[in-house]
């Protein structure tokens, strides 16, 4: 019997996002719009981070923005 410890991925993005929303929801209460920014770009960076992780793509990493 194997027993499988790893944590869903939608479980753990889940809980990243919980995090980054309260943490941004104290930067807008202080009105610190560089702490707002940093936060935003950094759930995006961590949360493609583990999504690549998860699903072997880190070759992918960093992600470059679509061309406009």
């Amino acid at each position: 019997m194997t027993t499988n410890t790893q944590t869903r991925l939608i479980d753990d993005l889940n809980s990243l996002h919980a995090y980054y929303v309260s943490a941004i929801n104290t930067a807008v209460d202080a009105d610190d719009q560089r702490a707002i920014n940093e936060l935003a770009a950094g759930y995006d960076r961590e949360a493609a981070q583990m999504v690549a992780e998860r699903e072997g793509k880190t070759h992918l990493l960093p992600l470059k923005p679509r061309a406009a």
